[in-house]
C-alpha cells in the first residue's frame, strides 16, 4: 500500500496529481505543516526532513518498505514502479523532462512560494522584497510562455514536467499574474487543468 504524507500545498500537490495520473491506490495522510503538525516526532521518523509530501510504500523495491521525500522523486519512483510513459524512457527526451521538472522544482516553485509569502502571508509591508520577487516572478512565466509557443506540452507528450508547474500556475491569481498576458502558458495550463486526474489532485481536502 501506498501512503502519501500530504498538505494541500505546490508540491504536496504534485504528490497527489502522479498517484492519480498512474491509478495506483493510496492513502492520503495529512500533515498540517501551518500548525507544526510535521515537526512532531512521530512525522520526522517518517520523513527526517520534516516537510512534505513524503510517500512510503510498503512494498517497494525487493517487497521491503521504502520511504521517499523530494516531490521530484516521488514522481520519478512512480512513474518507474507503473513504467509510466509520464517519465520517458528515451535518454534524451528524459533529460529534457528533468531540465523541465527540476526548473518546476528548483527555480518557478521557490520563486512562487517567495512571492506569496510577501504577497499574501508576511505580516509586515516589504515593498524591496515584493519588488525584487515580482520582477523573478514574471521572468520566470516570460520563460514558460516563450517556452510554450507552438508547444502543447512541456517537451514532446504530457509528463511530470507539466505537473511540476501546474500546481504553482494554479495559484497565479494569489501571486497579481493575470495569465491574459501569458497566452501560451494559459492555453497549456487550461488543458492541463482540464484532465479529471489533475482536478483530483488540486482538491484542497
Amino acid at each position: 500500500m501506498l501512503d502519501l504524507y500530504y498538505f494541500p500545498t505546490p508540491n504536496g500537490q504534485k504528490g497527489r496529481i502522479m498517484l492519480e495520473e498512474v491509478g495506483l491506490p493510496y492513502n492520503l495522510q495529512l500533515v498540517n505543516i501551518r500548525d507544526g503538525s510535521n515537526l512532531a516526532a512521530d512525522y520526522r521518523k517518517v520523513a527526517p526532513s520534516r516537510r512534505i509530501p513524503t510517500l512510503v510504500d510498503s512494498e517497494g523495491p525487493g517487497g521491503k518498505p521504502l520511504s521517499i521525500i523530494e516531490s521530484h522523486v516521488i514522481m520519478t519512483y512512480l512513474a518507474a514502479k507503473t513504467n509510466s510513459p509520464l517519465y520517458p524512457s528515451d535518454p534524451a527526451t528524459r533529460f529534457l523532462v528533468d531540465q523541465w521538472a527540476l526548473h518546476g522544482q528548483s527555480t518557478f516553485g521557490p520563486t512562487f512560494a517567495n512571492v506569496t509569502l510577501f504577497e499574501t502571508r508576511f505580516p509586515e509591508d516589504v515593498p524591496a522584497a515584493k519588488k525584487h520577487f515580482g520582477i523573478l516572478g514574471r521572468r520566470c512565466f516570460e520563460t514558460i510562455e516563450l517556452h510554450l509557443e507552438g508547444k502543447d506540452y512541456f517537451v514532446g507528450d504530457y509528463s511530470i514536467a507539466d505537473i511540476a508547474h501546474v500546481t504553482w500556475v494554479n495559484r497565479h491569481a494569489e501571486t497579481g499574474i493575470d495569465l491574459a498576458g501569458y497566452p501560451n502558458v494559459k492555453r497549456w495550463f487550461e488543458t492541463i487543468a482540464a484532465r479529471p486526474q489533475v482536478q483530483r489532485g488540486l482538491k484542497a481536502d
